[in-house]
């Protein structure tokens, strides 16, 4: 991603009057886009007490840039004001000594109400130097690069790098491009703790939605300290934690008993419901769509027709049942969302008789 420019924020402010569109004339369809910056992006020495003003291509609507506008390290505001084709941003106190990052998120809009489809981010600092940290990778939605993605940065101490960093204040943004790249640029290298996350924003409006979209939070924490300034490379790999895995094996049977055999997969988990299937009379069987979760596996002749391991009347005498034939699997099935599971092959031997 450039330095200096890319996109997103979030804030409130005075709101202005909403024009309508001019009768007459072809229809605007274009939005607004940045024709200049103030402070200069990637400057440094700013004064503390600078106000912040964006200047776009056409006037745009104050009332649209409320909840959009973010500042890092959290500033509050004074007040925000559109006045023609300008935007501004005053802080009620003096900006502190170190690099700020602006973040204008999309979905402001021009007086003729057409939204403009880009996030805004530049850096400027007000010391002598911008911080040079950063942080990159890629997100993907089921092993797919995913242009919709976007990244989460949140500081952690050592204390709560565990904790939920979903629910945690943000340091960064940072939206995928096309390829599901992203990164975080003018980050600090003084030790800080960070933890990476990223979802799948759907319905692009760069908040996440617990239930409607997914996410994924890196396990690792990063630091970034003046001999290593970069981390990259990192990639982040988003699925839906209910879509269903799959299953495949062979099953050999030895019984002689010319059924073909079955496949019986109990949930070790809390209100799951068994899967059973049939194999083909090659010993080969699919489970198509499984809950993930953990499961036990027994492969049996169901020669009861019951799609249960258990026992059957004993043709050569009344008096005795036995045993289905059956072999336990055995390791603990564990069936991740969405992928698809090749067990080894499993190996029925004879049924024994059990007396009644």
């Amino acid at each position: 991603m450039r330095r200096g420019l890319f996109l997103t924020i979030a804030l409130a402010f005075v709101a202005c009057a909403v024009m309508e569109p001019p009768s007459g004339g072809p229809k605007d369809e274009t939005p607004p886009a940045v024709t200049g910056i103030l402070p200069v992006p990637g400057s440094t020495g700013i004064d503390r007490n600078s106000s912040i003003r964006i200047s776009f291509s056409e006037k745009v609507d104050g009332e649209s840039f409320k909840k959009l506008v973010n500042v890092y390290p959290p500033l509050e505001f004074d007040k925000m004001r559109a006045r023609d084709e300008e935007f501004e941003i005053r802080f009620l106190e003096a900006m502190p000594e170190t690099t700020i990052c602006v973040m204008i998120r999309k979905g402001y809009t021009d007086h003729h109400r057409v939204k403009g489809t880009q996030a805004i981010q530049f850096f400027f600092s007000t010391t002598d130097s911008l911080d040079a940290g950063t942080i990159s990778g890629r997100v993907m939605f089921k092993m797919v690069p995913d242009s919709s993605g976007l990244a989460r940065l949140v500081a952690v101490s050592a204390v709560d790098s565990t904790g939920d960093v979903t629910r945690a204040q943000e340091s960064r943004v940072a939206f995928c491009g096309g390829d599901g790249s992203f990164t975080f640029e003018a980050l600090p290298t003084d030790g800080t703790m960070f933890r990476v996350w990223a979802f799948t924003d759907r319905n692009s409006d760069t908040r996440y939605s617990p239930g409607d979209e997914f996410s994924t939070v890196l396990e690792d924490t990063f630091t970034l300290t003046s001999l290593m300034t970069s981390i990259s490379g990192l990639e982040i790999n988003i699925i839906n934690p209910d879509e269903p895995g799959k299953i495949e094996g062979t099953i050999h049977d030895l019984s002689d008993l010319g059924i073909a055999p079955s496949a019986l997969f109990e949930p070790l988990f809390e209100e799951g419901t068994p899967v059973f299937v049939r194999a083909d009379s090659t010993g080969l069987f699919t489970v198509n769509a499984i809950p993930p979760g953990d499961y036990s596996f027994t492969a049996f002749i169901d020669v009861m027709h019951d799609s249960l391991s258990g026992y059957y009347p004993d043709p050569s005498d009344s008096t005795s049942t036995l045993a289905e034939p059956f072999a336990i699997y055995p390791d603990t099935v564990a069936v991740p969302p969405g992928e698809l599971i090749t067990l080894d092959p499993v190996y029925i031997q004879k049924g024994t008789k059990k007396d009644e």
